[in-house]
């Protein structure tokens, strides 16, 4: 296509988005003018009894399109009438004593409300979208760099992640995977310190044997500059595919991940991206310690389930740094990857998106990636999350952006905005205090005006969200992540404020073991936090019998100080860190297996697996005692969409049986002692996509109710706090930069062949 072309293409696409933009905005400045009108408290009430049934009979109803639209769009009319009566009648007097909280609070509020507009604006028509089929010609696919940019992972996790993308289903001849090792740099190897030059030295003959053992190529550059964007742009000239996968270390692909992705970009020229979900395969924090893993949708779904395609539809899903191909052409044209924040990969977009390019975002899990595995690994991650899209906020914000419709602009800067949340959110716990501890009053209003506005409101927005993410998202478990993080970020933001260039990235450890339970060292804030809030309630007890005349004020702080002290008891459970075993590790299967030993065999299904061993149910017990007596023998499995039979040696541990059912468990290891073996393995564990997929509609199948979600909550956390303090197996982690306990490789040995080492690492 000529450029004059896709210029007028580019042209007419943009009109009909100003076209829409412009209906939205006159839309909503209907809203806004009728939400003005003064209807009086009976008409109020109406009003949030009609959103209120709406939100009802759609949740029993599921529907989309115009209804869909018209239901947003009333719960928003009466959010903007609760913010209107906010603005204008429940302040505090200039010259009274709660007049500053009473401002913070309602800043607070600014803040929280223009994010909540933003991403129902966001999430108005989300895009399912489906894969563009291959060409049927081989040599008409792009050719494709794969590149796994690696720091300080350990060998055990990239040899699981190498094998697999060497193994991605796509015509071998234009499929190339590079290891872009960051920690045996020249510079590293160069060091002033003998130790860690050696060090740096070890690992990078180690690496590249293990490249030179699966066929890929290792580049290690010369100098540690500009971090993972350095590194991928310093690679850009030594590999010369059309198309690059880029891939954290420690996300492991699945076969189908480029017959889903490419087709796109044959079929469309200006599309610079496709990006796809990060799915855990792990536990993240908060999850493991209050035991919530598969039983509860993870934090990530409700970005990558639904957000992500809320962006698509405005042409906005943004680059997330791993599981994205990307066009060399366009990422070259703005020199690569940005490198003027931390968050370098949504810099990157931001930038292709002002160039007037496309994007795409298929939400279907095709990688198998690590959470942080403690508490204070997950908040250096979130850390710089936030630092670095309050820097794209401050350096390149996005409203002002030249290139990017009006649309895109409100998309960025809904991303960028909602990591200031730490302010508001601390606002929101600290707010009740005000009164409790010094009779403050910094809401002004009397019980039926708060009834009729904010707990209207409140309700509304919790039910929308309950309805358009109550799947992957379940009520009051943002917050309790928000809490778990304002306390940590609001001073790393401040300094970002102040000095917005200087932030630091800090790679995210993966990869560990925790040997025991311990209590966080980042704990301390939250257990001071707690007492102020087991203080409030005794003082809110004593104002009730004791001062009669502030009873109505008191019912309302009252209500919101004990929804925020649930919150913080769920928040205790999680700094009480379990200890990492290799159950958390397994992943749910349902898989048809054959398992062969010389004196039998029978037909069963893989239940769960690891990398280094399974649970296979047979239902034909008749065959098992020979099966146990013999102990070794094959798995033979189908690979992934091609019917190809492939067999790995093991060796049975144990079983147990099911008289009931009549069938059989047995405990198998996978005896891996040469690479074609263990390639066999990763294929096993992580080749399907469609084992993610049925793992997250495993974790989506009911929602909750919002009273029911926080009871969730809060009997999550008494029960790990208690069970741990009870049982007295917690002990407290150093406040030092070290590990409370020696850590280990977590993706295990795999029968002995991929052996993982003790390691000690700085938290």
């Amino acid at each position: 296509m000529h450029t004059a072309d896709r210029a007028g293409e580019l042209g007419v696409a943009r009109s009909v988005t100003a076209f829409s933009m412009l209906l939205w905005l006159m839309a909503l400045s209907i809203v806004v003018w009728f939400a003005a009108q003064d209807v009086g408290l009976r008409g109020q009430y109406l009003l949030g009894a009609a959103a209120l049934l709406g939100l009802l009979l759609l949740r029993v109803v599921r529907t989309d399109g115009l209804l869909r639209v018209f239901l947003i769009l009333l719960v928003a009319y009466v959010s903007v009438r609760y913010f209107t009566w906010r603005t204008l009648y429940t302040l505090p007097p200039v010259d009274a004593p709660g007049f500053v909280p009473g401002l913070l609070l309602y800043l607070a509020e600014v803040q929280g409300f223009v994010i909540y507009l933003l991403g129902v604006f966001v999430n108005i028509r989300p895009v399912d979208r489906r894969s563009v089929p291959l060409p049927d010609d081989p040599e008409a696919c792009p050719t494709v760099d794969v590149l796994v940019p690696s720091f300080n992972e350990p060998l055990e996790i990239l040899r699981v992640t190498l094998t697999a993308a060497r193994q991605i289903d796509y015509p071998a001849d234009r499929l190339q995977v590079y290891l872009l090792d960051d920690g045996g740099t020249d510079q590293k190897c160069n060091d002033p310190d003998p130790a860690k030059a050696e060090a740096a030295r070890a690992r990078r003959a180690e690496l590249q044997a293990l490249c030179n053992e699966l066929g890929c190529r290792d580049l290690s550059r010369k100098r540690n500059i500009s971090a993972k964007a350095g590194n991928i742009n310093a690679a850009l000239p030594h590999s010369d595919g059309e198309l690059l996968l880029i891939l954290d270390a420690d996300h492991v692909p699945t076969r189908d991940i480029l017959q889903r992705t490419v087709g796109a970009f044959v079929t469309d020229p200006d599309l610079f991206m496709v990006q796809t979900p990060h799915f855990m395969a792990t536990p993240d924090p908060v999850e493991r310690n209050l035991a919530t893993f598969g039983r509860m949708p993870s934090e990530g779904e409700m970005f990558y389930g639904d957000v992500q395609r809320g962006l698509d539809f405005w042409n906005s899903s943004f680059f997330c740094g791993s599981a994205a191909v990307m066009r060399r052409r366009h990422l070259e044209s703005v020199g690569g990857i940005s490198g003027s924040s931390i968050t370098e990969d949504a810099e990157t977009s931001l930038e292709l998106h002002a160039r007037g390019l496309k994007s795409i975002y298929l939400s279907r899990p095709m990688v198998a990636g690590q959470a942080p595995e403690t508490f204070a690994h997950f908040i250096t991650q979130r850390r710089r999350w936030a630092q670095g899209m309050t820097q794209i906020l401050l350096l390149k914000n996005p409203l002002f952006k030249r290139g990017l419709s009006l649309a895109q602009r409100l998309s960025y800067l809904n991303s960028c905005l909602f990591w200031l949340f730490p302010f508001s959110r601390l606002i929101f716990v600290a707010a009740p205090m005000f009164f409790l501890f010094f009779g403050l009053e910094i809401f002004h209003a009397t019980l039926q005006e708060f009834f009729a506005f904010a707990v209207l409101h409140v309700f509304c927005s919790l039910m929308l969200a309950n309805f358009l993410f109550g799947r992957e998202r379940w009520p009051f478990v943002s917050d309790l992540y928000e809490i778990l993080q304002s306390v940590f970020l609001v001073g790393s933001l401040l300094r970002i404020v102040v000095r917005p260039r200087k932030a630091q990235f800090r790679v995210t450890p993966k990869g560990r073991t925790i040997e025991r339970d311990f209590v966080s060292p980042l704990g301390k804030p939250f257990f001071v936090i707690m007492a102020l809030m087991v203080v409030g309630v005794v003082l809110g007890v004593y104002r009730y019998y004791a001062f009669p005349l502030e009873r109505e004020h008191l019912t309302i702080v009252m209500a919101w100080h004990l929804t925020n002290s649930c919150l913080l008891l769920g928040a205790l459970g999680v700094l009480f860190e379990r200890a990492w075993s290799r159950d958390y590790e397994r992943l749910y299967r349902d898989k048809p297996v054959n398992v062969v030993t010389d004196a039998a065999a029978a037909r069963g299904t893989l239940v769960d697996t690891t990398i280094d061993g399974g649970r296979i149910q047979l239902s034909d017990g008749a065959l098992v005692d020979d099966m146990i007596a013999d102990g070794h023998g094959e798995l033979h499995f189908a690979s992934y969409d091609h019917g190809e039979v492939r067999s790995v040696p093991l060796l049975i541990e144990g079983h147990q049986r099911d008289s009931r059912a009549g069938s059989v468990d047995l405990d198998v290891r996978y005896v891996c002692n040469d690479q074609p073996t263990f390639a066999g393995v990763v294929d096993l564990v992580y080749g399907d996509s469609e084992a993610w997929v049925q793992f997250q509609r495993s974790r989506r199948r009911s929602r909750r109710t919002l009273l029911g979600s926080l009871l969730f909550i809060v009997a999550r956390g008494l029960s790990r706090s208690l069970g741990m303090l009870g049982g007295r197996r917690a002990v407290v982690a150093p406040s030092g930069p070290r590990e409370p306990a020696a850590t280990r490789s977590r993706i295990g040995h795999a029968g002995g062949y991929a052996d993982a080492s003790a390691i000690a690492h700085n938290g």
